[in-house]
C-alpha cells in the first residue's frame, strides 16, 4: 500500500515538472509575442480595362399606336446598324425589353411614352470609346438620345494579386526594418496579417478605360 502510494506521488510530480516546462517554453514563445511592429504596405498599378459596356437610351411618344410601334423600330434599327458600321456584332449588342405607359392626363400631349435601351457589352474597348463618342452621326439620321454612357471594367483581378500582394508585403517589411534599424532591434517573421481590400478606381476622367488598383496589407512582424 505504501508502495502504491509513493508511485502515486512520483508520477504526479513528474507530471507536474514536465508542466511545468511547458509552461515556461510557452511562456517564453508568449513573451515573444509580444515583442512586434504593424505596418502597412501599399500597392498601386495601371491597368488597361478588358471590358466595356455602353448604354444608349432614347424616348419615343406619340398619340397613335401603330405610328409608335414604327418610329421605336425605326430608331432601334438605325442604331444597330450604327453599332454594326462601328465594327460591332450581333451577339454583343442587346436590346432591353421595351417600357410603354399610358398617360390618361386629358391635357397631356402625347397618350403613349416609351423608354428604350440597348446595351453593347464588348472586350473591345478602344472601339466602344471611339464609337461611343461618334453618336452624334444618328442625329442627322433621326434618333436623339437622351443617355449615352460608357463604363468600363478590369475582370482579370486574380491575374495580378499575387504580384501586388508581394509588393505590398515587401514595402510593409521594408517600413517595418526602418523601424526595427532604430529600435535597435531586426525584423522577424510575420505574426499576423490583413491582406486587404483591392480598390478599382478610374485612372483619370479623361481616360475611365485606365484603372488605378490600390491595395493596403497590414502586416505585423515579430521583433527581435
Amino acid at each position: 500500500m505504501e508502495k502504491l502510494k509513493n508511485n502515486a506521488v512520483l508520477i504526479i510530480s513528474c507530471a507536474l515538472f514536465i508542466f511545468a516546462i511547458v509552461f515556461f517554453f510557452a511562456a517564453r514563445d508568449f513573451s515573444k509575442q509580444g515583442t512586434y511592429v504593424e505596418v502597412k504596405g501599399l500597392s498601386e498599378k495601371i491597368v488597361k480595362a478588358d471590358t466595356a459596356i455602353w448604354s444608349m437610351n432614347f424616348e419615343v411618344k406619340s398619340n397613335n399606336v401603330d405610328t409608335l410601334y414604327s418610329d421605336i423600330e425605326r430608331n432601334i434599327t438605325t442604331i444597330k446598324s450604327f453599332l454594326k458600321e462601328k465594327g460591332f456584332e450581333d451577339s454583343e449588342i442587346n436590346i432591353a425589353p421595351v417600357n410603354i405607359f399610358q398617360d390618361t392626363y386629358k391635357d397631356a400631349l402625347f397618350r403613349y411614352n416609351s423608354n428604350n435601351q440597348l446595351s453593347v457589352y464588348t472586350k473591345k474597348v478602344d472601339l466602344a470609346k471611339s464609337a461611343s463618342n461618334e453618336t452624334l452621326q444618328l442625329v442627322k439620321k433621326g434618333v436623339v438620345l437622351n443617355q449615352n454612357s460608357i463604363v468600363f471594367e478590369f475582370s482579370d483581378l486574380n491575374s495580378i494579386k499575387p504580384e501586388m500582394l508581394a509588393e505590398a508585403i515587401k514595402n510593409a517589411r521594408d517600413t517595418a526594418r526602418d523601424f526595427a534599424t532604430n529600435s535597435g532591434s531586426s525584423v522577424g517573421s510575420i505574426a499576423r496579417g490583413n491582406q486587404g481590400v483591392f480598390d478599382i478606381t478610374d485612372k483619370d476622367p479623361g481616360s475611365p478605360e485606365y484603372k488605378k488598383i490600390r491595395v493596403v496589407s497590414t502586416l505585423r512582424f515579430l521583433l527581435r
